[in-house]
């Protein structure tokens, strides 16, 4: 399935859109008729005291939208001028920390008064907010017609509420600084033995080895990918299925307090920046981007936004597992995107914008800056930068590509949030917990969470 998935989404970047020009709808074709001066200026007081809500109008209409501060592309934003310049359709954005969006969204969605559409990750979002009560349905829509996968974002009920950009999401490993690498006279490591060996000797070039920001989101990617290294595919999904039951605790795998303690290492051993506890994602971009420091391990969309920070930076990546013997690549499986508020004032306008964005004509200023793997059939992804081709021809190609730890467990990311990725940032920097006691911690989190919805078995 990998391998097909990844075909079908390489093969689309090379196809040329032939539905450019699918934008150019709603336009009134009726011929003038004179006016007189009287006739034209309360014309254009009613326009002004009625805004538009309907789909097609060229009056200005304001969509409100929620976006996570990593996610604010500068193809994003050449989007949305663009829609504002040929359209006439704003869109009033908040850009808010990604470790926040959550917990706004939430809020907002309580208050009764939420954005009209909110970025968040899709289908993952599906798992933390009952799409049915609170997102748009979206299923039958034009653009839902061209996506290669549309079985990546539909609902288990069936239907589509979350708009898509990617249809291969992401692939995790370390980022690295080539010059850097080259500089410490490293090789690209293989094993976690080489990479801590990489690590010393870079940390006595007088670089900054591995970057870490206190964006709790960040640091729990290396526990999402090597967790799933370490319990292999089906080890997770038993897990996952005894987890969910109250039939074992986080406390009772080892494994995971041996990748925490190997995570924590990092840090004793001092081949983290010091100041982790107060560095942000930007931060990271730029250390990386400027050679401040050698690597940085996440998706590879920050290897993108690191190309965009230094355009002339030799980047590559590489996985690594903590696991000897393990040579595989995880994936998330949720792609960037939106889903629309259900009870939104604006949804016929949010649903042409959908539309809209899912042309060449749009879609292409998204992948012009970021190659990537495009959710749809007729869009340019770009050329797939080399460090993607490496991944594609030693991993994809070879079926060593499994899902992330967390897509077993999807339904547990508002408890993972508020608790568990923060230990991952609280334990380095307070030094009183090992692995062992960040998991029985988290176990009594868990317990008492599960208590709280009513799960069976607790």
């Amino acid at each position: 399935m990998k391998k097909s998935v990844f075909a079908i989404a390489a093969a689309c970047m090379v196809t040329v859109g032939a539905l450019a020009g699918c934008g150019g709808q709603g336009k009134d074709t009726a011929a003038e008729v004179p006016q007189t001066e009287s006739v034209k200026a309360e014309a254009s007081k009613e326009q002004q005291e009625t805004p538009a809500k309907e789909a097609g109008s060229k009056e200005k209409v304001v969509v409100t939208a929620l976006i996570q501060q990593s996610r604010n592309f500068e193809g994003l934003q050449k989007m949305i001028q663009k829609l504002e310049e040929e359209e006439n359709i704003k869109i009033d954005a908040q850009i808010v920390p990604d470790d926040e969006s959550l917990n706004m969204i939430k809020m907002k969605l309580n208050s009764g008064e939420c954005p009209d559409i909110i970025d968040y990750n899709v289908p993952a979002v599906y798992d933390i907010i009952d799409p049915a009560s609170n997102f748009a349905d979206m299923t039958g829509e034009a653009w839902t017609d061209r996506l290669i996968i549309p079985g990546n974002v539909t609902a288990k009920d069936g239907k589509i509420y979350g708009f898509p950009f990617l249809s291969v999401p992401g692939l995790h490993g370390f980022i690295y600084n080539k010059d850097v690498f080259d500089k410490a006279g490293v090789e690209v490591p293989a094993t976690w033995d080489e990479l801590l060996a990489a690590c010393e000797k870079i940390k006595e070039s007088g670089t900054t080895p591995i970057f870490m920001p206190k964006d709790t989101w960040v640091p729990q990617i290396l526990m999402t990918d090597n967790f799933a290294k370490i319990l292999g595919a089906d080890g997770c999904k038993d897990f996952a299925d005894k987890i969910l039951k109250n039939e074992t605790k986080w406390s009772d795998v080892p494994e995971f307090a041996e990748v925490l303690d190997k995570y924590l290492e990092l840090y004793q051993k001092g081949y983290v920046n010091s100041n982790f506890a107060s560095a942000t994602y930007d931060d990271a971009i730029a250390a990386v981007a400027d050679g401040t420091a050698a690597m940085h391990f996440n998706g590879d969309f920050f290897a993108s936004s690191v190309l965009e920070a230094n355009p002339e930076a030799k980047i590559g990546m590489f996985p690594v597992s903590m696991k000897e013997g393990t040579d595989v690549i995880t994936e998330n499986m949720s792609s960037a995107g939106f889903v629309a508020y259900k009870n939104s004032e604006n949804l016929d306008v949010v649903k042409k914008i959908f539309d809209l964005w899912s042309t060449p004509e749009y879609a292409n200023l998204y992948f012009a800056d970021r190659p990537a793997f495009p959710a749809f059939q007729d869009v340019d992804g770009g050329k797939v930068p080399d460090y993607l081709a490496e991944i594609n021809e030693n991993y994809i190609k070879e079926g060593k590509a499994i899902p992330e730890f967390n897509y077993y467990v999807m339904t547990l990311n508002p408890l993972f949030e508020s608790s568990l990725y923060v230990y991952y940032v609280d334990a380095p920097a307070k030094g009183t917990m090992d692995g062992k006691a960040v998991m029985e911690k988290f176990q009594k989190d868990y317990e008492q969470y599960m208590k709280d919805q009513g799960a069976e078995g607790f």
